[in-house]
């Protein structure tokens, strides 16, 4: 094994539940902070020559890590890519940006257009990967205007008609590159305006979600037509449980827990939820958040359609 580039901190056995929404997960075999984008590139060459698997982490609020934790390297962008810059009516902001205090910062220089974005715990990179929005179809997709890419061919920009933008996926999960950073257009708005807008979306949020719960977001994506919490409450399914892993009473496209439930009890609630949901209604749904883990995946998961990208999003 050779050592890690020099000057960058990288740890083992890093405990992953610390650094998910979930609070659930084992420990990644490696776990690094880069400094900087240099040092990612660094990072990636070093897992490459390793042969192990190379994923970013950003807020971790829709991601579900294995109990057994992952054989890879796994690096936090939140120095290399936490910042964000206002020039007139674009805003660039780094990956690791959350999205709640992007939002606030755009209100701040009276710009609108993200608004949607204040109730929603993930990082840019992760919203990107996932067209992150809300129930009310917006989302950052058609906020874009170019995506700063790292992979194989070192930094790129992508311009927006380079991204393909598609409900709660886009063309960055399959591309086979890390998403570092986006430039995008927003419109002046009165400040007044945004904050009664944000104020209104979190009054919603907290009245209809469990936030003081850990939880992983939306857990299924919304069939065509349709909406998969209404389909998971329709089939009975509010306050089912798996060990101490649950459907939220309030919410019942969430799952949360106590504090002590494991990756296996939400995955086998997960597939529980999603047979009952096909045998009364005919539809299978699809997770909505990512799983982190080596070997099989869950049955909740089916096969990857990315395997061939080591990146996850970790939102």
């Amino acid at each position: 094994m050779l050592p890690p580039p020099p000057g960058i901190e990288v740890h083992e056995g890093v405990a992953l539940a610390r650094h998910t929404y979930m609070r659930i997960g084992g420990p990644a075999r490696y776990f690094a902070t880069p400094k900087g984008l240099a040092q990612l590139e660094l990072l990636m060459l070093w897992a490459m020559q390793q042969r192990m698997s190379f994923r970013l982490l950003g807020g971790g609020s829709n991601l579900l890590v294995a109990d057994e934790g992952i054989d890879a390297v796994v690096v936090s962008l939140r120095s290399a890519a936490g910042g964000m810059t206002f020039e007139g009516t674009h805003v660039t902001a780094g990956a690791a940006v959350m999205l709640p205090a992007l939002a606030r910062a755009a209100a701040e220089h009276g710009l609108g257009g993200l608004e949607f974005a204040i109730g929603i715990p993930g990082s840019v990179g992760g919203a990107l990967q996932s067209n992150a929005g809300i129930g009310d179809g917006r989302s950052i997709g058609p906020l874009v205007e170019s995506v700063e890419v790292f992979g194989a061919r070192g930094f790129q920009t992508l311009s927006r008609d380079e991204v393909q933008f598609d409900y709660r996926r886009s063309s960055l999960r399959s591309s086979g590159v890390m998403v570092v950073g986006v430039t995008l257009g927003l419109a002046p708005r009165a400040g007044a305006d945004i904050a009664a807008e944000m104020r209104r979306l979190l009054d919603a949020r907290s009245a209809s979600q469990p936030t003081a719960e850990p939880n992983a977001g939306s857990i299924f994506r919304n069939p065509p037509g349709d909406f998969a919490g209404r389909l998971v409450e329709a089939a009975g399914c509010k306050g089912l449980a798996v060990g101490t892993a649950r459907v939220s009473e309030l919410h019942a496209n969430f799952i949360v827990h106590d504090g002590v439930a494991t990756a296996r009890e939400v995955t086998a609630l997960m597939a529980e939820i999603q047979h009952r949901v096909q045998a009364q209604f005919g539809v299978w749904l699809l997770p909505e958040i990512e799983w982190w883990g080596d070997g099989t995946r869950p049955e909740a998961f089916g096969p990857d359609p990315f395997a061939e990208v080591d990146e996850g999003p970790g939102l």
